[in-house]
């Protein structure tokens, strides 16, 4: 919808705790909070003096654009993500407010660079859930063993990671996530964006409500995926239905997609700032509504249209759709992207399609079911399998 933050534009003081911080977005989501005079904990793999120079950049930044910065920051260099005693050592020390992870052992953007990437892409990103949950996982557990009582927001393929760690952590000791941030906000805004265009209006006037999974961002941007993926949408002018005026809402999607965004990794500024507007959503306790877009709300697949008030997570459908048939479509985007399903327990099964590619093309054995108590073992013989076709690229 059209509807953003309602109530003070005005938060208190907190800490947050940012995994992967010397990333793109994770540089992104800071940058934002420090604007907001916000207290921060940056961790990320990189040495320690790199970060605070990082850090200490983002403090100047914010000065400059505000005029004041008295945000407390405090850099952990060095970290791996992996490393789940240090982690919780870092959380039981900082008891931060809200923790959100970006943190990631091996980016997709350099897969990017394989020369066989176009075939690799065909799996989907979904086959490579291994590395994308390992990290939130083991965060979600320091979290739990920490003691502390913090929000929990995952960036890595929440539409897939999120739901798989809501399973998992059923069984305890793993904070569950409240939700992510990224594809459905990116395409939601891209989709109202390209409507306002070719309809000549304000942007303000038009609104776009949207159930959509990775896979609809992915699909016209990156090569092997289907473009086939269900989602819902509607979109109005002045609050008026005017859906049915368009002849193909996919294909207007993916030309909001296209023409808004480039085709490298620039988009990461954007969902640094949807990730900081969930949070700031998350730890406004002024009882205000937040209505905004996000993937993986209280551990469902795909993304939503959400209000989040008094740091609870509630999907804000339109009144004529059924949560039922919203979930539903955002599990069969998962077979689409090489997941066939997520079981209750975490458990995830993989499509034989996906498996096919990554045995022809890395020669990784991904297994027909992961459990949760293998995901570890097989996120690291998953990035040992990209190194080498890496080294052997380079040799």
């Amino acid at each position: 919808s059209a509807r953003g933050y309602r109530g003070k534009r005005t938060m208190s003081r907190h800490c947050i705790m940012i995994l992967g911080a010397g990333g793109r977005v994770g540089m992104q989501i800071a940058a934002e909070f420090l604007r907001l005079g916000q207290d921060l904990v940056l961790l990320d793999i990189l040495a320690q003096s790199l970060l605070e120079q990082k850090a200490g950049r983002l403090r100047n930044d914010a000065y400059l654009a505000t005029g004041a910065c008295a945000s407390q920051v405090r850099a952990y260099g060095g970290v791996d993500a992996l490393d789940q005693a240090r982690i919780t050592d870092i959380l039981a020390a900082e008891s931060p407010n809200l923790v959100i992870n970006y943190a990631i052992p091996i980016t997709w953007d350099a897969t990017k660079r394989l020369p066989n990437y176009a075939q690799i892409s065909a799996a989907g990103l979904g086959a490579f859930t291994p590395i994308q949950v390992v990290t939130p996982l083991i965060v979600g557990r320091a979290i739990a063993d920490a003691g502390i009582d913090a929000h929990y927001m995952v960036g890595n393929l929440p539409d897939i990671t999120v739901p798989v760690i809501t399973g998992i952590a059923a069984a305890g000791g793993v904070k569950q996530p409240a939700c992510g941030a990224g594809n459905v906000g990116l395409n939601q805004v891209a989709f109202r964006r390209q409507v306002a265009q070719e309809l000549d209006v304000d942007f303000e006037r038009v609104g776009v409500a949207l159930v959509s999974h990775h896979v609809h961002w992915v699909a016209p941007r990156e090569p092997g995926y289907s473009n086939e993926a269900p989602f819902l949408a509607r979109v109005s002018l002045d609050g008026n239905d005017i859906s049915s005026t368009f002849d193909d809402l996919r294909a207007l999607m993916n030309r909001g997609v296209v023409q808004h965004y480039e085709t490298a990794a620039e988009f990461s500024s954007t969902t640094g700032i949807l990730a900081s507007r969930v949070a700031r959503a998350l730890l406004d306790d002024s009882g205000a509504p937040h209505y905004l877009h996000a993937p993986a709300p209280n551990g469902l697949p795909g993304g939503y249209p959400l209000c989040i008030s008094e740091g609870e997570v509630h999907l804000d459908l339109p009144d004529d759709w059924q949560p039922g048939s919203a979930v539903a479509a955002m599990e069969a985007c998962h077979a689409l992207d090489g997941v066939q399903s997520i079981d209750a327990d975490g458990s995830v099964r993989f499509t034989e399609m996906a498996r096919g590619i990554l045995s022809e093309e890395l020669s990784f054995t991904l297994p027909e079911r992961m459990l949760p108590a293998d995901i570890e073992a097989l996120a690291r013989e998953q990035i040992g399998a990209l190194q080498r076709v890496f080294e052997n690229q380079t040799t």
